[in-house]
């Protein structure tokens, strides 16, 4: 299984995409996350220094593991780095934090949902809207791909462990296809990283709900659904890549992160 992971990593890091336009002579290969990568991505359009190569195939745990093996330059995790993986000297940076939303059809009157409604449609012990506030309307609910960090980071933050059941339940392939899915579906709900929202086209078909009060925001760091977003090297970082990390965290890159996430730097 291992082999197949790294032969897996090998494959993707051979097509990155090189996206800063310059010809640099440094390069930095980029593997992981795509949460993380619609970051990375925005910054190869300003920062000169290198040029990206970007690969979010893997996700955040092939990140880690191709961080791990060396394999890529800097990999990125969209939430808490393994364990195991610190345990094999690779060295994390947090760049910006990443709320994840809770999205409905524009046309559902439901405006906020509370901590343990969530976990009871999430786990399908509730099944319509009128047990919640709105319309007599079976709930369907759309969660993330498996290897998606959203997925499992939902999963602890939100249901306490508890696993996604229900009889109206769907997995979404690409992530951002849940707010295509929800915005056809008056009876849709779906997670979904904000970031990823940003920029998509359904916006006017779904709506953000508040969760506990709260909105989904790069602005609101009061938000309780959040997962810290890692920068990751093998060792210490040195040269271009000690670099770029650090330019992510100045001002300039953190004007970045700002954009779609809420920021660390000062």
């Amino acid at each position: 299984m291992k082999r197949a992971i790294v032969g897996f990593l090998i494959f993707i890091g051979m097509f990155g995409v090189n996206l800063s336009g310059v010809d640099a002579q440094e390069k930095i290969k980029y593997i992981g996350s795509s949460t993380v990568g619609v970051f990375v991505r925005e910054a190869a359009q300003v920062y000169k220094a290198a040029v990206l190569e970007i690969s979010t195939k893997a996700e955040s745990r092939g990140g880690e593991i191709a961080a791990a093996h060396a394999m890529t330059d800097i990999g990125g995790v969209a939430r808490e780095v393994k364990p195991d993986i610190l345990k094999r000297g690779v060295k994390k940076f947090l760049i910006g934090k990443d709320a994840i939303g809770v999205w409905v059809n524009a046309d559902n009157p439901v405006t906020a949902l509370s901590t343990e409604a969530l976990i009871n449609i999430f786990t399908g012990k509730i099944s319509n809207w009128k047990d919640v506030g709105g319309s007599d309307m079976q709930i369907t609910v759309y969660i993330v791909n498996p290897q998606s960090a959203t997925r499992k980071v939902f999963q602890e933050k939100v249901l306490n462990g508890r696993k996604y059941a229900g009889e109206r339940i769907e997995t979404i392939r690409p992530d951002p296809a849940i707010l295509d899915r929800v915005g056809e579906d008056r009876g849709g709900i779906g997670q979904l990283s904000f970031a990823l929202a940003v920029a998509h086209p359904s916006e006017n078909r779904v709506r953000r709900i508040k969760i506990d009060g709260q909105v989904a925001s790069v602005d609101n760091s009061d938000y309780p659904i959040t997962r810290p977003l890692y920068l990751i090297t093998k060792g210490e970082p040195t040269g271009a890549s000690k670099a770029f990390i650090e330019w992510s965290l100045s001002p300039e890159g953190q004007a970045i992160v700002k954009k779609f996430f809420v920021g660390v730097g000062k």
